[in-house]
């Protein structure tokens, strides 16, 4: 009766180790309205980068032997630069042409069975030279559960929507919208 429920429990184990991609987000209506009550004006996208060095950023998410990475071809970095582009493509702000644009670094990517966390540097780029920089992050904490097959996926939900989370909070940052209007 032990082996058989030894048995069970590696099966369910081994059918939970999977690998999946990141999950594209739809624009949310809260920072829709944020963007336009904040008359943030027309801005371009620069480059969105991952920290070199030491900084804690891979290029995949390892929970209990299962992997989530990036979109195909891209990095995280390049999908926090998904994330901008599709708030700020809703709200009509979007625009390759204008003369200020936002940059990224993302300096932490980090997902566990509780808690996950992101961090970037957001500059804002106005004719060739930054005019504003500053450290964002975001992090969630929430109750793990010991089956794998409800624990990993519920990680990756909880990872994969902090990056929505960090674009409303750059642009909730009141110095961040000001740099983004001033000349």
């Amino acid at each position: 009766m032990r082996a058989v429920l030894a048995m069970g429990v590696i099966a369910l184990g081994l059918a939970a180790c999977v690998h999946t991609r990141v999950e594209e987000t739809a624009p949310s209506i809260e920072t829709l309205k944020l963007l336009r009550a904040e008359k943030v004006p027309a801005v371009a996208l620069g480059p969105f980068v991952d920290a070199g060095g030491t900084a804690p950023v891979a290029g995949t998410v390892v929970i209990r032997g299962s992997t989530m990475s990036p979109p195909k071809g891209s990095g995280f970095a390049e999908f926090l630069r998904m994330g901008f582009a599709r708030e700020l493509g809703a709200a009509g702000r979007l625009d390759a042409a204008a003369p200020v644009a936002i940059t990224a670094r993302l300096t932490e990517s980090r997902a566990g069975e509780t808690r996950a966390s992101i961090g970037a540097r957001i500059a804002v780029v106005r004719d060739g030279a930054e005019r504003f920089s500053k450290d964002y992050r975001v992090e969630k904490r929430w109750k793990g559960d010991f089956i794998g097959a409800i624990a990993i996926p519920e990680a990756f939900r909880q990872y994969n929507a902090l990056y929505p989370l960090l674009v409303r909070q750059v642009f909730s940052d009141p110095d961040f919208v000001k740099a983004l209007k001033t000349p």
